[in-house]
């Protein structure tokens, strides 16, 4: 989690602490290697989406087979205090800690490595962890888990007799170079941008919001006002990349063909189906939308990303 974890190193430099940054997808091997070589006094872990957290399980266990003594730091947007509590703390012996924002990374540092402050926080966090995991315990799905026979017959039915998938003008993988940011600006979801600021609200009303609207007016300007001048002087080179395949649903499952003659399959895309009782709503899968093999009616899917650099970087 690149994002994230660069915000974090900041705020604790600016607080005179000594960051080694090891970058993203660092393998647990390498983290413990490089956390005795240079006498780390805490471990941090920033995950963005869902597998980092069987990882960060994985880095607890290792550092408790290995002996280490380290306060363990767990943040980032896919992570929680349940998360934390139930799966990863109980793995290791030392303080695990999470970490909500990168503004309360300086305390929490703050308060490990303080031994006259340490007791306290550490016997707190022990405490919040013991609730949530109680509150874990107590938790009761809202709706009754059902079988996967039983969610497949409630599956959501289209009309594919009636429907023509309109095809593709174009197959295969596409790339745009050199996109002007006034060509993306329209697309920009600024509520995320606020909430990474701590600004709570929908855009655009979180403008006139009576708690938090003179600030977030404020931001909206000076994010606008860098925009146009990226877009100005072109320093930003935007770029994606698109790519459209023949493709139809078998099942729960999406085959994604080499060529329109659809004979070899050159892909399967397992997705899940919701396995929850629905009263009067079916039991969606991403595959229900795509034209089933059996229909005869050919159908393509996508995929693209979109990347950015500065200058010669780009």
């Amino acid at each position: 989690h690149d994002i994230g974890k660069n915000i974090v190193g900041v705020v604790l430099q600016c607080n005179n602490f000594e960051i080694v940054d090891l970058g993203v997808m660092v393998p647990c091997e390498t983290i413990l290697k490089t956390a005795r070589e240079v006498g780390a006094d805490i471990i941090g872990l920033s995950g963005l989406i869902t597998p980092s957290l069987d990882e960060m399980v994985h880095v607890a266990k290792e550092m408790e087979r290995q002996g280490f003594k380290l306060p363990l730091l767990i943040g980032g947007a896919t992570t929680s205090k349940a998360h934390t509590a139930v799966k990863i703390e109980q793995n290791y012996s030392e303080p695990v800690v999470y970490v909500s924002n990168a503004s309360r990374a300086v305390g929490v540092a703050q308060s490990l490595l303080s031994e006259d402050l340490k007791p306290a926080f550490v016997a707190r966090i022990d405490k919040e962890y013991e609730i949530a995991r109680e509150q874990h315990a107590r938790k009761q799905p809202r709706s009754r888990p059902i079988t996967l026979a039983e969610a497949r017959a409630n599956r959501h039915q289209l009309d594919w007799v009636g429907y023509e998938p309109p095809a593709p003008r174009e197959l295969g993988v596409q790339k745009f170079e050199n996109v002007s940011i006034s060509v993306l600006r329209p697309y920009i979801d600024w509520t995320p941008f606020f909430l990474s600021w701590e600004l709570a609200g929908k855009f655009p009303r979180i403008l006139e919001d009576e708690v938090v609207g003179e600030e977030a007016t404020r931001l909206f300007a000076d994010a606008n006002a860098m925009l146009d001048q990226l877009e100005k002087d072109q320093s930003v080179r935007c770029a994606g990349i698109v790519g459209l395949f023949p493709a139809n649903a078998v099942g729960d499952s999406i085959e994604v063909y080499t060529d329109e003659s659809r004979t070899e399959v050159k892909k399967v895309l397992h997705h899940l189906r919701q396995q929850s009782e629905k009263q009067g709503f079916p039991n969606y899968c991403l595959a229900d939308y795509v034209a089933p093999k059996e229909s005869g009616k050919p159908d393509w899917i996508g995929a693209f990303a979109v990347t950015g650099g500065i200058g010669e970087e780009a």
